[in-house]
């Protein structure tokens, strides 16, 4: 009677097996590839910008159902990763790992066009489109493309009546965060907006422009 195989063995010709399988289902919109075609079909739904699977706790919604697991560990305010260095802790290990990156100040990752480096290869990966004109993530309800899923979810909620950025003082919300933080300058007084020839301030830049055209306009 042979010897039966440990776990190991076992975990180790199953690895084996992996490797020596093509990766044969690839992206057309990047450069990943995958094992099987349901793999491909999963990862597809990140060039769409849509979240399919959406928190009942917030606005937030994920492509992926794993996405919208781990987001929802921020709504328990459990926080079981801490870190050995500091005091701060964190829901997920991946944002300790990466937390810990700011003790050890490794950035091993270098842009080979320029002098950029990052602690991740994923964050290399997107900052190259800086320097490509790849636009692989497209609206599918108008023409518009861009260089990252993050400017697409922006751009899409054009497309809705969902305003999921809500003012903390008064009624108002707002379609992107941007928008958000420049409605709550009106709560506020802070005007960082500054005129670089008579040191007036502004809340906002359109009005610093329009300060700008009607009176140094002559000056320059």
């Amino acid at each position: 009677m042979g010897d039966i195989p440990s776990s190991a063995s076992r975990e180790q010709q199953q690895l084996n097996h992996r490797q020596r399988r093509a990766k044969s289902h690839k992206c057309q919109q990047c450069d990943k590839s995958f094992y099987f075609a349901s793999q491909l079909k999963t990862h597809q739904v990140v060039h769409t910008g849509l979240g399919v699977h959406q928190c009942t706790r917030c606005s937030k919604s994920f492509g992926h159902k794993g996405g919208l697991k781990k987001h929802q560990l921020a709504h328990t305010g459990i926080r079981a990763h801490k870190c050995t260095v500091c005091s701060r802790s964190f829901a997920l290990k991946s944002n300790l790992r990466q937390h810990q990156l700011v003790h050890a100040d490794t950035r091993a990752h270098q842009c080979e066009q320029c002098d950029r480096s990052f602690s991740f290869a994923s964050q290399l990966k997107q900052h190259r489109l800086v320097h490509s004109d790849a636009r692989p993530y497209k609206c599918s309800v108008c023409s518009y493309s861009c260089k990252w899923s993050g400017s697409l979810a922006i751009h899409q909620l054009v497309h809705s009546d969902a305003r999921p950025y809500k003012c903390s003082v008064c009624p108002v919300s707002c379609k992107s965060r941007r928008h958000l933080e420049s409605h709550q300058r009106v709560h506020s007084f802070s005007r960082p907006f500054r005129c670089s020839l008579c040191e007036l301030t502004f809340k906002w830049k359109n009005a610093l422009r329009t300060h700008f055209l009607a009176h140094h306009q002559q000056q320059q």
